[in-house]
């Protein structure tokens, strides 16, 4: 089963995005939404990461869709690789 296909069609709640940081199948969840433009407790925009990759996603019109994919080889890539993320998904956001 993809990333995709376990997310709802709509934007997390802050609670599902929780229950991510506790799953035991990600390391990390983190909601990188435009504060400005968020309702409260809608998370779509956010980065995903396991100890083999971080992935980028945006929730829109067509749902959501991963902008980016960094693959890791060592923790010490980790940093980079959210932050790759993060700044194609600040980028998806511009372009909606």
């Amino acid at each position: 089963m993809s990333v995709l296909d376990s997310l709802p069609d709509r934007p997390l709640t802050d609670a599902e995005l929780t229950s991510f940081n506790r799953s035991d199948a990600l390391e990390i969840a983190v909601d990188v939404s435009e504060a400005e433009s968020k309702t409260p407790g809608d998370v779509s925009a956010l980065l995903l990461a396991t100890e083999s990759w971080v992935k980028g996603l945006v929730h829109g019109e067509g749902g959501w869709r991963v902008v980016a994919t960094c693959d890791l080889g060592d923790d010490e890539e980790r940093f980079d690789a959210m932050q790759h993320c993060e700044e194609a998904v600040r980028e998806a956001i511009d372009e909606e």
